[in-house]
């Protein structure tokens, strides 16, 4: 999987993870990917 592949993977876990009020834990993930 290449790089933009994974961002848009990362974004759109995130924003899931958000609508459903997880966003503390999401994002500490989304950074994670990051890194």
């Amino acid at each position: 999987m290449d790089f933009n592949s994974l961002m848009e993977k990362a974004y759109e876990d995130y924003f899931n993870s958000l609508a459903e009020g997880k966003g503390a834990l999401s994002f500490a993930k989304f950074v994670e990917v990051l890194s």
